[in-house]
């Protein structure tokens, strides 16, 4: 190792209730025991493993006990402890770990312009699937909103592993409520709550994401992933731009992504927790990020106020609103034009009528009689 970490010590942070929850999750067996201050857990396999593991931090040997309770997990495990420790130390979490493999790293280091390109697109890559479940978009302009950009914050880059080199992302358990207010999950919500939350979404789609990308591509189906993106299905052009971005403009690399969900919220059912790709893609995904720019440069763009706004009066029965929009055209003439929008662009629209902020909506013209329709590809508020 290059660094020396004291696991003895951090062994403090780690939270019982959710070491033992992992435990009966992944088949280990609880043998009960009338001490009140630990548990037991067993596992008999090819091999036979068991575990203590101390409920009370001010026993003496707490800290040796859990730090002989994790080596025996990643023993059984066939993992390192560094990496067991990262798990368990963030239970309440999805990590999304990005291995970077260039014969130039072997010596476990890298340069300071590759690992700037790691740190600052996987970010980018968190932000673009972000945006695109909440504002489902080709390509994403002008600011963050306050929901994702929270989201982001809460994020964290975790330990660095050494050979290939290893970023982790950690994203903590969140939720968005009917009006995207950003909300953090506790480890003692429940395990329906966190699968279902914000942040499971974000992971998912990000790892469903990068292997549908690579599925089109070895089926040489470029044209098809350009022109049939559903809003529910949307990858933005910035999601492009962050892949290729890690570095796959470098000759024999390869970039690896793995998902290690949560121990409270498995996500077993999930086939996409493993994909790679090399610099073989870097020339199509350009292709691709071309393409969706060159079609976006093709939509009108049109700043202006919220004058009208219908749609369901049942929040919960809500899933579009329509939209009118007053603007000053080239003549500087008052104009007017309706839009259909998503649930959450209506939101957006409904703060902005409210705040009497201005708007920016881009998309596609369309004339009928007296009456101008623009198809909506972004909508927001001019902050």
């Amino acid at each position: 190792m290059i660094y020396s970490v004291d696991f003895v010590n951090m062994t403090e942070k780690l939270n019982p209730i959710a070491v033992s929850r992992y435990l009966l999750e992944t088949g280990w067996e609880e043998i009960l025991t009338k001490r009140e201050y630990l548990r037991i857990f067993q596992y008999i396999d090819e091999g036979f493993y068991q575990v203590i593991i101390p409920y009370e931090k001010n026993l003496v040997d707490y800290k040796q006990a859990m730090y002989k309770a994790i080596n025996e997990i990643a023993a059984k495990e066939n993992r390192s402890l560094e990496q067991v420790m990262l798990y368990l130390l963030n239970p309440n979490t999805d990590i999304l770990k990005i291995r970077l493999d260039k014969k130039e790293i072997e010596s476990g280091n890298i340069t300071f312009d590759d690992a700037i390109k790691m740190y600052e697109n996987a970010k980018k890559l968190l932000a673009a699937t972000a945006l695109d479940i909440v504002h489902p978009n080709r390509y994403h302009q002008g600011r963050i909103d306050a929901a994702v950009n929270e989201f982001l914050l809460r994020c964290r880059f975790g330990q660095t592993e050494i050979g290939s080199y290893v970023i982790s992302v950690v994203c903590p358990f969140a939720e968005l409520d009917n009006n995207n207010q950003y909300q953090q999950l506790s480890i003692f919500s429940d395990e329906e709550r966190c699968q279902k939350s914000f942040t499971r979404k974000v992971t998912k789609r990000l790892m469903k994401n990068i292997s549908s990308v690579k599925q089109y591509i070895d089926n040489n189906k470029i044209d098809e992933l350009v022109s049939n993106q559903l809003d529910d299905e949307t990858i933005s052009a910035n999601f492009f731009e962050a892949l290729n971005g890690l570095n796959l403009d470098s000759e024999n690399v390869s970039v690896e992504f793995i998902a290690e969900w949560s121990p409270v919220a498995k996500n077993s059912d999930f086939k996409y927790n493993n994909v790679l790709l090399t610099h073989d893609y870097y020339e199509p995904i350009q292709n691709i990020i071309q393409r969706l720019k060159e079609e976006t440069n093709k939509f009108t763009t049109i700043m202006g106020r919220v004058k009208k706004l219908e749609s369901s009066p049942s929040v919960e029965n809500r899933t579009t609103g329509k939209v009118t929009i007053v603007y000053l055209d080239e003549n500087y003439k008052s104009k007017t034009l309706t839009a259909q929008l998503s649930k959450s662009d209506y939101d957006i629209a409904i703060k902005a009528h409210t705040t009497g902020q201005y708007v920016e909506i881009m998309g596609e013209l369309i004339k009928t009689g007296k009456v101008l329709k623009i198809l909506c590809h972004s909508f927001s508020i001019i902050e």
